[in-house]
């Protein structure tokens, strides 16, 4: 292989490639970008065998080949390149090594053969069309809630309910599931298409979707998804097992609703957390008719309170929360007002961002339905 390429159109794809691999993989090849030449183009793709990314960049091909080097090297020296620079890559000694150069600097680095690099495979099915920053906002408004504990394997990502007229995303770590949902013209055939989507595919979708305004191609197979942005694909396989029920969670008849300006309402939940407990976190939150209480305490007998003007009306209750799961919630919402609807201080609590604009559909902020649905905790 020999090629030459420019240094500002390299470095954005090394960029996302080198979040790709495996930092600390016993396999060394995960580890590496494979680099391969198609046309007067370079292939460059990053895989950790769940979760892989292919990008196209134009380049002057002399020799054509394929070879493997290290993602975080290639990244670091591609990083350190000149801004205008043009950068040299070549296969010497029968491709056990490639030489890099720019302007007077020169690498030599170790390289690993095409044939040890996985197959990362492309998904089939239909070709379904989405616009890429609802999907972007619509991840944004939910990745959060996705579990952190491994052995909870199907929590472990976001399941996309696809349908030909709208789009959710449903995440949910067992203490906490939030329901995102658009009514789009989504052009599928079958009734309904449900895909376990794993959380780092979310985040490198996010991620790539940040530098791009365009619709997406959208393919789910029998044991892979992927996701076509121009020159790059996102390949990732689906997680397999049973997605909780998650429309038995919603809670029904919570019929207290509070509603709350969003930024008082966060401004007021970072106060208080000053104080919290580090392990319960539990914020209390007392209803009044046209005022909500905010209490933390700790161990030590510390405590802080604030009080917020509400449009509440019913009876009297006080409900505990996670008060992180909470700041968690409103910090992502782009909304004006923030509805809080409770039955009593045992069953979990529904937030729901609303705009002014929509103030006659609770479940609305702007195109979007977003649902909340926390556990409460003993106080």
């Amino acid at each position: 292989m020999d090629i030459t390429l420019k240094r500002d159109r390299l470095f954005p794809e090394v960029q996302h490639l080198q979040t790709i691999v495996e930092r600390k993989t016993t396999v060394p090849i995960l580890g590496h970008v494979l680099l391969e030449t198609i046309g007067n183009n370079i292939l460059l793709t990053a895989t950790d065998l769940d979760v892989s990314l292919r990008c196209r960049c134009e380049a002057q091909v002399r020799v054509s080949g394929a070879l493997t080097i290290s993602a975080r090297k290639l990244f670091e020296i591609v990083r350190l390149a000149p801004q205008d620079s043009a950068i040299h890559i070549k296969s010497i000694a029968e491709g056990d090594w490639v030489e890099i150069g720019y302007g007077r600097s020169r690498f030599k680095v170790a390289a690993l053969g095409k044939g040890n690099f996985p197959e990362t495979g492309e998904a089939e099915g239909q070709v379904i069309r989405m616009n890429g920053a609802m999907v972007r906002h619509m991840i944004g408004s939910c990745v959060f809630a996705v579990t952190q504990e491994e052995s909870r394997y199907t929590l472990g990502g976001a399941l996309a309910v696809i349908t030909p007229s709208d789009l959710s995303l449903v995440t949910t770590d067992g203490h906490r599931l939030v329901i995102v949902q658009r009514d789009v013209e989504m052009g599928i055939e079958q009734e309904e298409l449900r895909v376990l989507i794993p959380k780092k595919a979310l985040v490198e979708l996010m991620k790539l979707l940040s530098e791009t305004d365009g619709d997406i191609e959208f393919r789910s197979g029998e044991r892979r998804i992927s996701f076509r942005m121009g020159r790059r694909l996102l390949i990732s396989r689906i997680l397999s097992g049973e997605f909780p029920n998650y429309k038995m969670v919603i809670p029904q008849g919570n019929d207290l609703d509070a509603q709350l300006g969003t930024s008082g309402f966060t401004a007021a939940l970072r106060r208080v957390a000053v104080v919290a407990d580090r392990e319960m976190r539990a914020v209390e939150l007392s209803l009044n008719e046209g005022q909500v209480k905010l209490a933390c305490e700790n161990a030590n007998g510390e405590r802080a309170a604030e009080a917020l003007e509400t449009t509440y009306e019913g009876t009297p209750i006080k409900i505990g929360f996670n008060v992180d799961y909470l700041l968690d919630f409103v910090n992502v919402i782009d909304s004006d007002q923030v509805r809080i609807s409770l039955k009593d201080s045992d069953t979990q609590g529904l937030l729901r961002p609303i705009s002014t604009s929509d103030a006659d559909d609770p479940e609305s902020a702007g195109d979007y339905k977003i649902q909340y649905v926390v556990m409460p905790l003993s106080l």
